[in-house]
């Protein structure tokens, strides 16, 4: 019995019970204290405010319900609203001396239980988000780390040609790279590479392969394809083959297309 109970207070969800109970009670004890008053003659407590319109005790109700729809969710929220009705009836039916009691009580609860109801539904929806969210991250980081271990070079360039990705066969061939422009990384250009450059097409939806010799005679055959960030900007994803052993007739600063497919 003793570790169950000791397993109990482990729990996170007993405390968020507790919690939610205590804002129950004490939301109850307001909402009911100046009959307590009366009840027990403390002429000390006799204060305007237990004795105020019920429809602003009625807000205090809010916390619980609201609570409620952050933690549990939908259906804890409808179950607490519909308790704290419970709470407010005696009240609205017996003791309250204002207009209209039972009516004011109902729409005060519709009112705080459509606020609960729109407050679980918008936790859900940024959970299911953050889930997403976290899937997508889990799925990039995945591939960027295969991208890593690739003997090829791999470069992930923005709408904007800046790096936002080079692995490390990248960075033995041209240095480290993130967050300059490609061509100036690349090729040494101030500005971008011309009829050379396909991010534009390949950001469109196109898949390019071309080749280029550097001026040391070294070259390379490149694939472009699109790649869609997390952030949901569309990217040029490209891989560097270093194929000079196949290439010895070609004249260094040549650039040749041998096949461009559309995607």
């Amino acid at each position: 019995m003793s570790q169950l109970v000791v397993s109990g207070l482990k729990d996170p969800m007993f405390y968020r019970l507790y919690i939610l109970g205590l804002l129950i009670i004490f939301c109850s004890l307001f909402y009911y204290f100046g009959e307590i008053v009366d009840y027990f003659k403390w002429n000390s407590l006799h204060w305007d405010i237990w004795y105020t319109v019920h429809d602003m005790h009625r807000l205090l109700f809010l916390a619980p319900i609201l609570y409620a729809a952050r933690v549990f969710g939908l259906r804890a929220s409808i179950i607490v609203t519909l308790v704290s009705g419970g709470i407010w009836m005696p009240r609205a039916l017996f003791i309250s001396p204002y207009s209209f009691p039972v009516l004011r009580a109902v729409f005060s609860l519709a009112v705080e239980g459509v606020t609960g109801a729109l407050m679980a539904v918008s936790v859900r929806q940024n959970r299911r988000i953050e889930r997403l969210e976290k899937e997508v991250r889990t799925d990039r980081d995945r591939l960027l780390g295969i991208l890593k271990r690739m003997t090829d070079g791999v470069a992930i360039m923005g709408p904007d040609y800046r790096l936002r990705f080079v692995n490390e066969a990248m960075e033995k061939q041209f240095g480290e790279g993130d967050g300059l422009p490609c061509y100036k990384y690349i090729y040494h250009y101030a500005e971008p590479c011309g009829e050379m450059c396909h991010l534009q097409e390949v950001l469109a939806g196109s898949t390019a392969r071309w080749e280029y010799t550097f001026p040391d005679g070294t070259t390379y055959e490149i694939v472009a394809c699109p790649f869609v960030d997390t952030n949901g900007d569309k990217c040029q994803l490209a891989t560097y083959r270093n194929i000079t052993h196949l290439k010895k007739n070609q004249k260094p600063g040549e650039y040749s297309l041998p096949a461009r497919n559309a995607g």
